[in-house]
C-alpha cells in the first residue's frame, strides 16, 4: 500500500463516523426488566449480613431475659421490696432471710393471735436486729419495715374493732417493730414503714395445690405469711 493510501484511510473512517453522528443514531438501551417482575438487588455484603446477624441475636436476648423477668414477677400483686439491698452479715436469730435479702419475723414468735405488740422474744429479735443494722455496711441505710398478713380475714369482734381488717392489722404490726427498732438505737431518720396486708403471701397456693388440700390453704402454709420484712433501702 502506498503512503498515499496509508493517509487516506484513517480520514475515511473519519468521515464515516461523522455520518452516524449526524444522522443522530444512538446505541440502543438496554431491555426493561418484563413487567411485574422486580429488578434482582445487589447482594449486600458479607460484613452487613454478620451485623444484622448479631443484631438480631442481640434482640432475641434481650426479649427473652424481658420475658423471664415478668414471668417471675408475675402472681407476686406488686412488692415495695423492689429495689432493696441485703442485709449484710450471718443469720439473726430470731428471723429468717428473705428472697430479696432482707429478714423475716415471723408473727408466731413476734406477736399474740390477732394482736400487734411485740411478745417479749419478739421485742428482744428486734434489738439483735438494730445491733446488726448499725454495724459494718449496714449502718446509715434506710430500713424499710413492711407487715404482712395471711389471707383470713380479720373476725373475732375486738380484733376487728381495734384494726378493721388485714390492712389495719399488718401496719399496726410494721408500727410495732418501726418503734423498737428505733427504742433499740436506728435513728427514726433512717426508718420507714409500709403495709401490704394479705395481698403478698410467701406461698404460692395453685389450683393443683388447692384440689389436693380440700380447695383451701393449709394452715401451716398460712403461718409463712403472717410476717414482718425488714430490707435496706
Amino acid at each position: 500500500m502506498t503512503p498515499r493510501a496509508l493517509l487516506v484511510l484513517p480520514a475515511l473512517a473519519l468521515a464515516l463516523a461523522g455520518c452516524d453522528m449526524r444522522s443522530g443514531t444512538r446505541p440502543a438501551p438496554a431491555p426493561a426488566a418484563p413487567a411485574g417482575k422486580p429488578v434482582a438487588a445487589a447482594p449486600a455484603s458479607d460484613d452487613r449480613v454478620r451485623a444484622l446477624e448479631d443484631e438480631n441475636k442481640r434482640l432475641k436476648f434481650s426479649l427473652e431475659a424481658a420475658n423471664r423477668r415478668a414471668s417471675e414477677g408475675q402472681g407476686s400483686g406488686g412488692t415495695v421490696a423492689d429495689d432493696v439491698s441485703a442485709i449484710a452479715g450471718g443469720d439473726i436469730e430470731g428471723f429468717e432471710r428473705t428472697a430479696g435479702g432482707g429478714v423475716a419475723l415471723p408473727d408466731d414468735v413476734a406477736f399474740a393471735k390477732g394482736a400487734s405488740s411485740l411478745t417479749e422474744a419478739g421485742d428482744k429479735a428486734v434489738a439483735r436486729l438494730a445491733t446488726r443494722l448499725n454495724e459494718g455496711a449496714n449502718a446509715g441505710k434506710a430500713v424499710l419495715v413492711v407487715g404482712h398478713t395471711d389471707s383470713s380475714p380479720v373476725s373475732r369482734p375486738a380484733t376487728k374493732e381495734k384494726y378493721v381488717d388485714n390492712w389495719g392489722l399488718s401496719a399496726a404490726r410494721a408500727a410495732s417493730v418501726v418503734r423498737a427498732l428505733e427504742h433499740h438505737g436506728i435513728d427514726a431518720k433512717r426508718l420507714q414503714g409500709g403495709f401490704r396486708g394479705q395481698h403478698q403471701p410467701r406461698v404460692a397456693v395453685t389450683a393443683e395445690d388447692k384440689a389436693e388440700k380440700g380447695g383451701k390453704k393449709a394452715h401451716d402454709d398460712k403461718a409463712d405469711d403472717r410476717r414482718v420484712e425488714i430490707y435496706l433501702k
